[in-house]
């Protein structure tokens, strides 16, 4: 019975992708919060109110966009940051961040390829992270990017080497899996310290997410924290 699961899942996510693709193509661009952006053939397109993790960007901020996508993230954190790298292992999506930070006027962004870390360097004060939800495990490394069952292990393991002291790491992802992120995240010496649903869909947005296919649950932003020994607070005081 796993086996024919597992077969339909893969054989479900084929046919979705060159949907989406399709899709794309013939609605090419997507009006957020009064922002045009433009969205490649084979990037995913923002319908879930992604916009909304700039409500956890503070002022002068330096910010990493890990998985960039489009850069919606990058839009609407940059004006607040003093600084924003953003990255994705999917070259077009790179194009397609810096094309849309470039239509909006944004000039404190870095937009490079980088598969996770790899070619990240420094801390940052805010690390935006938006996993693939799709959980199977591929036998093809070139498909496993994609899934959240490498995602998901490789930010937690790396992601303290980039966090400054009192940063922050907001994680977009369904809501039914706090545990996980909660487990993940003590394991590593974070600390869960915020869950919140992302802000309902107007009417328009809930229609194209039908058509996209998109539908059924509603993501949360988790936010993430150094835990803090008494030592560590105690200089801190």
């Amino acid at each position: 019975m796993m086996i024919i699961w597992s077969f339909a899942k893969h054989a479900f996510m084929i046919f979705w992708y060159r949907y989406v693709k399709v899709l794309n193509l013939i609605l090419p661009s997507i009006v957020v919060q009064g922002k045009r952006l433009v969205v490649f053939p084979d990037v995913y397109k923002p319908l879930e109110n992604e916009y909304a993790c700039a409500d956890y960007c503070r002022q002068g901020d330096r910010v990493l966009d890990l998985g960039c996508g489009s850069g919606v993230g990058a839009v609407f954190c940059a004006p607040k940051a003093s600084e924003l790298l953003a990255v994705d292992i999917n070259p077009s999506a790179v194009k397609n961040t810096a094309e849309n930070c470039r239509l909006n006027g944004l000039n404190n962004v870095r937009v490079k390829q980088s598969d996770m870390f790899s070619g990240v360097d420094g801390k940052f004060d805010l690390i935006l992270a938006n996993p693939p939800y799709l959980e199977a495990d591929f036998q093809d490394k070139d498909k496993q990017f994609a899934t959240s069952v490498r995602y998901l292990p490789m930010l937690f393991a790396q992601v303290g080497e980039h966090l400054a002291d009192d940063g922050r790491l907001l994680i977009q992802y369904p809501m039914w899996f706090r545990g996980l992120i909660e487990r993940l995240g003590a394991e590593r010496g974070l600390k869960l310290t915020e869950v919140r649903r992302m802000p309902l869909k107007s009417p328009g947005l809930l229609l194209l997410s039908l058509l996209y296919m998109q539908f059924g649950f509603r993501s949360a932003f988790y936010l993430l924290e150094p835990m803090r020994t008494p030592q560590a607070r105690r200089l801190a005081a």
